[in-house]
């Protein structure tokens, strides 16, 4: 498969996720089946991810940095010389814009490097405009503080309105995914957990 030519820094960021993604699949000597036998995801689709053909949602990469015994942060570079402290300006933060999957979001890592933590804290940034609607699941636990905008929150069978100051905590096992009208937009602080 053709791997697009990186233009944009989020394109870039995008590209060094794919590259890791199939360099930590290899180092482990997993085939792609072996890889979607552990995570739950198609061959195909990983085989577009690793191409960066699709940009995998946060889910997505939730899912497969558990399959892959990593933090989700081993997929974006940083150089982690302290590992106790971690201070990372908003100057150095990466967004990505998930461009490549009909979800259609944008997240920033608030701390990224290769050091395992427990949690994992980034901002994700949709427009009902462009959004597709699609419930994720993935290990661990995950809390929500509404930034800006207001959305409805899905988890399982039930639905949250979402405002400024509102706060959702729940288990990231557990289907669930923001849902915006087309006038709507929304900005929010997630924090994953990896089990």
């Amino acid at each position: 498969m053709h791997q697009p030519e990186p233009s944009s820094s989020s394109e870039i960021i995008e590209y060094r996720i794919a590259q890791r993604i199939r360099q930590l699949r290899a180092a482990q000597e997993l085939t792609l089946k072996g890889l979607s036998d552990l995570t739950g995801l198609s061959k195909g689709l990983l085989s577009k991810i690793e191409n960066c053909n699709v940009s995998p949602p946060i889910g997505t990469l939730s899912k497969l940095a558990t399959a892959l015994s990593v933090p989700i942060s081993e997929f974006f570079e940083t150089d982690d010389s302290d590992q106790r402290v971690v201070f990372f300006p908003k100057s150095k933060r990466q967004i990505v814009r998930g461009r490549r999957t009909s979800l259609n979001y944008e997240y920033e890592l608030l701390v990224t490097g290769r050091r395992r933590r427990g949690m994992q804290p980034m901002i994700v940034s949709i427009d009902g405009r462009t959004y597709r609607f699609g419930l994720q699941d993935h290990p661990g636990e995950q809390f929500i503080f509404m930034l800006e905008g207001e959305m409805k929150y899905i988890i399982g069978g039930k639905t949250y309105v979402v405002k400024p100051g509102d706060c959702l905590y729940s288990d990231s096992r557990v289907p669930h995914g923001p849902k915006l009208g087309k006038n709507q937009k929304a900005r929010y602080l997630v924090v994953h957990t990896g089990t």
